[in-house]
């Protein structure tokens, strides 16, 4: 089963990408098994993909990227939003008191990332090793924490435009809901797929980050 865990839809502020029912429907033209719904601090564009992904025979992962006082991490298998500004530790427990999985989203980036200290000593039951919009030196680093901590490695395109959906993604073996995905995540048997950023969509994706941080009052978003 390969599913990218990291999408956003026009839920997100920073998105250009469609509905969550269009993001489905390019899920399942592009070949894709599932995904996760990622939004940024909001669950509701997750929440709806979950009510209709039987319609297009998809996994949907209900999930939400949280917006620490230090860093993203994404939360999977969620129903509830996560209230932005906690420390990571305290997002990552409210997170598993709820059923769920944290991951901690992209750590080699700024201003959104953790960076590999955090990423290396918080608690969190996976890594996102292979972010589509990270360049692979970033992704690389972000291996080694995860190898080094026996981990779930996490792929995910990032998607915030429909032509980057898929970039990345990941593969279970025997996944077909998405308690069989939180479940596999806990247990360290996901593995991270697909492919980096390159240096013209990294440049192009850095000032764009840049340009949302400025705009929200220099607030991880």
């Amino acid at each position: 089963m390969k599913l990218d865990l990291h999408v956003h839809t026009n839920h997100s502020r920073d998105a250009v990408n469609g509905s969550p029912r269009e993001v489905l429907e390019l899920a399942k033209r592009i070949g894709l098994d599932g995904l996760a719904i990622t939004d940024h601090n909001v669950i509701e564009g997750s929440i709806e993909a979950a009510s209709i992904a039987k319609e297009f025979g998809l996994v949907v992962v209900r999930g939400i990227e949280v917006s620490t006082a230090s860093g993203h991490v994404v939360a999977y298998g969620v129903d509830e939003v996560i209230p932005r500004g906690l420390t990571i530790n305290e997002t990552s427990d409210r997170i598993r008191d709820l059923g769920g999985v944290a991951v901690a989203a992209h750590p080699k980036r700024f201003p959104s990332g953790m960076g590999l200290r955090a990423a290396a000593s918080c608690r969190f039951d996976g890594i996102e090793t292979i972010n589509g919009g990270n360049p692979a030196r970033s992704n690389i680093a972000a291996r080694r924490v995860a190898e080094m901590r026996h981990l779930s490695q996490i792929g995910g395109s990032d998607s915030h435009r429909p032509h980057e959906l898929g970039r990345a993604f990941t593969v279970f073996d025997a996944a077909q809901t998405e308690d069989d995905v939180v479940d596999a995540i806990r247990s360290g048997l996901a593995r991270a797929e697909g492919r980096s950023s390159t240096v013209g969509e990294g440049t192009v994706y850095s000032y764009e980050t840049l340009i949302e941080w400025v705009r929200d009052g220099l607030r991880r978003q």
